[in-house]
């Protein structure tokens, strides 16, 4: 996982997945580097080809955690896959899902 900045967008890239064995190193990761400088998240997910619940509550948590600062959470790149799982759970109503 690589993270960098550019304007105001805390870029996350190099994800093959979101899951149990992951989620709690990119929470970790990724938290600390939200601030009101870089309060949105973008998460590329052009690796990504699998994400669990633990995925999915990582997630929240880190929109939670940029929302005060006038962020969130944006998911790029996602394949029709992690796409259809994301408008299944209606999460796409608190994500900005880009393809």
């Amino acid at each position: 996982m690589q993270l960098s900045t550019h304007d105001n967008v805390l870029l996350v890239q190099g994800l093959d997945c979101l899951s149990a064995t992951n989620a709690a190193a990119f929470k970790s990761a990724v938290r600390p580097e939200i601030d009101a400088a870089h309060p949105v998240v973008e998460v590329d997910c052009t690796t990504v080809r699998f994400i669990d619940s633990e995925g999915l509550g990582a997630l929240i948590s880190l929109h939670r955690t940029a929302v005060p600062h006038g962020g969130g959470i944006r998911l790029s790149h996602t394949s029709p896959l992690v796409r259809k799982l994301i408008q299944l759970i209606h999460f796409d109503e608190i994500f900005d899902v880009v393809p």
